[in-house]
């Protein structure tokens, strides 16, 4: 999709007060500032494109609540996504991401998250604050901390795990 389709698109987005924006398979390579215009937005889905970032002005999408970023070249973890207070849902698979920040406790309203196919080798503690988080998807990462048997066993048990070991 060109840069002049997508501003169009999000344009007719924006003055229709779209709460939802389907843009998968477009391969878009970066998203314009006026992203942000689209206040309305609650459901964003952006998979299987090319970005490699996000604009800052995404932490202007206060409503959204699900974020589909599967897909991309991000091997930084979006930053804009962590203000993002509302947001329910976020996936991030198939990306190549080494590290999440500890900046992503501040997702407290976050029920799932899908970080399959990455490139993760640990966990921050900060995941302990996540309290709404009950879908974990980690498979496809060579994870070092916590153990593959411990990340196995699910949310429960990766949470006790990091308890644990950072009560130390």
């Amino acid at each position: 999709m060109t840069k002049e389709k997508l501003l169009k698109v999000i344009h007719a987005a924006k003055v229709g007060r779209r709460t939802a924006l389907k843009l998968e398979n477009n391969k878009i390579t970066e998203l314009p500032p006026e992203i942000g215009d689209l206040a309305s937005l609650v459901d964003l889905d952006m998979s299987h494109n090319e970005l490699k970032h996000l604009p800052s002005e995404m932490t202007r999408l206060k409503r959204l609540r699900r974020l589909g970023l599967d897909y991309q070249k991000f091997t930084l973890f979006p930053m804009e996504i962590c203000s993002l207070e509302k947001l329910g849902e976020l996936y991030l698979r198939g990306n190549g991401l080494t590290e999440l920040p500890p900046e992503i406790g501040n997702m407290k309203n976050l029920v799932g998250l899908d970080l399959r196919a990455n490139k993760l080798t640990r966990l921050p503690q900060e995941l302990m604050q996540m309290r709404n988080l009950k879908l974990l998807f980690l498979e496809g990462n060579p994870l070092l901390e916590p153990p593959l048997e411990i990340v196995k066993e699910g949310l429960e048990a990766i949470i006790g795990y990091l308890q644990s070991s950072y009560k130390k």
